[in-house]
């Protein structure tokens, strides 16, 4: 049987809205007011980028012995590589899509033992995905998994999943993973501390138990000091009053290869500084970032900046604890 679009709705995870062409549905990790924010702002760049579908997922339990869809990929930030990861029962069992994004329609298939199995399949971070024809056995069950924790995830191309080949291991989806979270994923590669895309309706219909952000390292390296102030001062702000009940962790900037030259912001230190005392001004908790990855280019995609997968994984394993203790 194949499923329609209010069916496929129900089984996905992590998105603000979604818009149906040709038969495809397309998953929308930001709402209308922040993609137009972007569009206004910045249209061949971020406004771009706010479609990479980072986050997204299907999870659901069925008892059908198969499960397929189509796609279509298309691009969405510079890089060009796609990958979708397939678990059954938390396994990982299929990691499948392009390194060079040569092909940009293609089907998957995945075959299930008998009975009921929990079946999630994280979406590409870094390229727009759409689905369609997503299909199980006739008469199968089929129900949307559920979850004990909301979450939101604000930032820059480190928290949007620059660049995991694996999108199941970008710390925002592990993170969503270890806290059971429905997370919604809204960072955009390249961005800075950005109040312009907080959005009052969404904060009242979606309310979550965890938000983390993780700007600060493009506010440091291309901005003016006082810009910088103004917006981290503002979106700060806007955090605590839109979301008086959430946990906020503010996670400062990670290590970066770059870490000693001075900008027109002023040390790699004192942008670090002005971060912590402006989110403990607004009663947020603060995460130290400079210590959750190592100082070693082999973590890096880059050599300097990105982790790579085996990064992400040393950041995961440094930051949960840290959550842990404001939960």
């Amino acid at each position: 049987m194949i499923l329609s679009t209010e069916q496929v709705k129900s089984i996905t995870r992590g998105y603000a809205y979604v818009t149906e062409s040709e038969g495809a549905a397309e998953f929308h990790r930001f709402t209308k007011p922040a993609e137009s924010y972007y569009q206004e702002t910045s249209p061949r760049d971020f406004y771009v980028k706010t479609f990479a579908t980072s986050g997204i997922n299907f999870d659901f339990i069925t008892d059908s012995a198969s499960f397929s869809f189509d796609y279509t990929v298309t691009v969405a930030s510079s890089r060009k590589f796609y990958f979708f990861d397939i678990y059954i029962d938390g396994v990982l069992k299929q990691h499948l899509g392009e390194q060079e994004m040569w092909i940009n329609k293609g089907h998957i298939t995945a075959s299930l033992p008998a009975g009921e199995h929990r079946v999630t399949v994280w979406f590409p971070c870094l390229t727009a995905a759409r689905v369609s024809n997503v299909t199980l056995d006739d008469g199968a069950k089929f129900e949307a998994a559920t979850y004990t924790r909301k979450m939101i995830c604000f930032g820059d191309s480190i928290s949007q999943g620059y660049d995991a080949i694996y999108p199941s291991l970008a710390y925002t989806n592990r993170l969503a993973q270890i806290y059971d979270a429905y997370m919604v994923n809204q960072a955009i590669g390249g961005e800075k501390f950005v109040p312009g895309i907080l959005d009052p309706d969404f904060a009242k219909s979606f309310v979550p138990d965890i938000i983390t952000v993780a700007y600060g390292t493009n506010d440091w390296s291309g901005f003016e000091l006082e810009l910088f102030h103004t917006r981290c001062e503002a979106f700060l702000k806007g955090l605590a009053e839109l979301y008086p009940t959430s946990k906020i962790f503010i996670l400062t900037p990670l290590w970066r290869g770059d870490h000693g030259k001075i900008t027109k912001v002023g040390t790699f230190e004192s942008a670090v500084e002005f971060i912590t005392e402006t989110a403990k001004k607004y009663g947020h908790n603060v995460i130290y970032g400079y210590n959750l990855t190592p100082h070693f280019p082999g973590f890096y995609s880059d050599l300097r900046l990105h982790p790579n997968d085996l990064g992400y994984g040393e950041y995961v394993r440094n930051l949960v604890p840290e959550i842990d203790k404001g939960l």
